[in-house]
C-alpha cells in the first residue's frame, strides 16, 4: 500500500525508466514460458545479445519478482544513450551496492561464485555489472525502443487526459488491474504476488509505462527512491509483432480475420477481456466481439475464475491457429 494525500495525489507523475526496463525483461527471460505475448521477443533477445551478457542479467535478476534497486533508480529520459546508462551504473553508492548483491548472494543461495566476487570487490562489480547491462540494451532493448517510446508517450497522454477529465483518482484506477485507489491509499493487489507494507509518498508517485512488466504490476518502495510502479504499456504486444512459427498462419487470418487472429494467438496464454484489450490496444467492446465469433466457433473457451472471465484456445483452435501453411 502506498499512503498518498491530497497534496502528495497532485505530485502523482509518469517517466519511462530505461534500467527498470532492463531489469523488467531479464525477469521475462527467466520465466519458463514467457507466454504467448513474449515468446517473440524472448526468442529474438536470447539470439541477439551475447551469452555471457544474457547470464549476467538472469543472474542479476534473481527469482521471478525480484529487480535490484540498482535498475530502478533512474527515471526520467526516454532517449536514453547506453554510455549514460553505463555512466550511472558506474556511479552507484557502495550502499547500494552492497545491499543489492546481498539480497542476490541470499537469493542464490550463497553459491553464485560472480556474486561472491564482486561483493569483495565494488569496483569490478560497477564495471562489469555496466559492460552486460550495456550489452544486454543493445540486443534487447535497442531493437524496440523506438516503438516503445512511441507507445509510451501515447498511453501517458491517454491517462493524463483522463486525470483532467475524472481525477486522479480515477486515473489511478484504470492504470492496472491490480491497483485501486482508496481515496487516500494506491493499494497493489491481485496481479501482484508481494504484498507491501504502508509506504509515505511524500514525494508523489512515479508511474512508469513498460513494455515487460505484464501481467503484474510491479511496484518500487525502497527508501531513497520515490515510490513507483511500473504497468504494462498499452498496446505492447503489438512491439514485437512479426511472422514466426507462432503467428497465425496467413490461411487462418484469410478465414477469421487478422483482428480475430490476432485474438487468437493472445489467448494461446489464458487471459481476460481486459487484459486482452489492454496488451493488444483495442478496444474492450472489439475483443468481446472477437471472443464471441471465436467461442461461437469452438476455437475458443471461456472458464469463469471467480469474479472474471478467462478465455484460451480450445485443441482445434490451436491447432488450426499455428498450423503451418502447406
Amino acid at each position: 500500500m502506498i499512503e498518498l494525500d491530497a497534496a502528495q495525489l497532485s505530485r502523482v507523475r509518469f517517466a519511462v525508466s530505461p534500467l527498470w526496463e532492463v531489469g523488467l525483461a531479464a525477469l521475462v527471460l527467466r520465466r519458463a514460458d514467457p507466454g504467448a505475448l513474449f515468446r517473440r521477443w524472448a526468442e529474438q533477445a536470447r539470439q541477439r545479445v551475447d551469452a555471457t551478457a544474457l547470464d549476467g542479467m538472469l543472474t542479476l535478476t534473481a527469482g521471478r519478482d525480484f529487480v535490484p534497486d540498482i535498475f530502478s533508480a533512474l527515471p526520467g529520459n526516454d532517449q536514453p544513450d547506453v554510455s549514460d546508462v553505463q555512466a550511472h551504473l558506474r556511479g552507484l553508492p557502495d550502499e547500494l551496492l552492497a545491499r543489492d548483491l546481498a539480497r542476490l548472494d541470499r537469493a542464490h543461495r550463497g553459491g553464485h561464485g560472480w556474486i561472491r566476487a564482486l561483493m569483495d570487490d565494488h569496483a569490478r562489480a560497477r564495471e562489469e555489472i555496466a559492460d552486460v547491462v550495456a550489452e544486454f540494451w543493445r540486443g534487447a532493448i535497442a531493437p524496440h525502443w523506438r516503438a516503445f517510446r512511441r507507445l509510451a508517450r501515447a498511453d501517458i497522454a491517454r491517462h493524463a487526459m483522463s486525470a483532467a477529465d475524472e481525477g486522479q483518482g480515477a486515473m489511478l484506477d484504470e492504470l492496472h488491474p491490480g491497483v485501486a485507489w482508496s481515496g487516500a491509499a494506491l493499494s497493489i493487489v491481485g496481479a501482484c504476488e508481494t504484498s507491501f507494507g504502508p509506504t509515505p509518498a511524500q514525494d508523489g508517485v512515479l508511474l512508469t509505462p513498460s513494455a515487460f512488466a505484464w501481467p503484474r504490476a510491479h511496484v518500487m518502495s525502497n527508501a531513497p527512491f520515490q515510490p513507483a510502479i511500473a504497468y504494462g504499456v498499452r498496446g505492447f504486444a503489438t512491439l514485437w509483432e512479426s511472422p514466426n512459427e507462432d503467428a497465425p498462419s496467413p490461411a487462418i487470418e484469410r478465414l477469421v480475420g487478422a483482428g480475430r487472429a490476432r485474438v487468437a494467438a493472445a489467448i494461446a496464454t489464458p487471459a481476460t477481456t481486459t487484459e486482452l484489450a489492454h496488451a493488444l490496444g483495442v478496444a474492450p467492446a472489439t475483443v468481446n466481439e472477437h471472443l464471441r465469433t471465436l467461442t461461437d466457433a469452438r476455437l475458443a473457451s471461456a472458464v469463469r475464475d471467480g469474479r472474471v472471465v478467462v478465455y484460451t484456445l480450445t485443441d482445434l483452435g490451436r491447432g488450426l491457429l499455428f498450423a503451418q501453411a502447406r
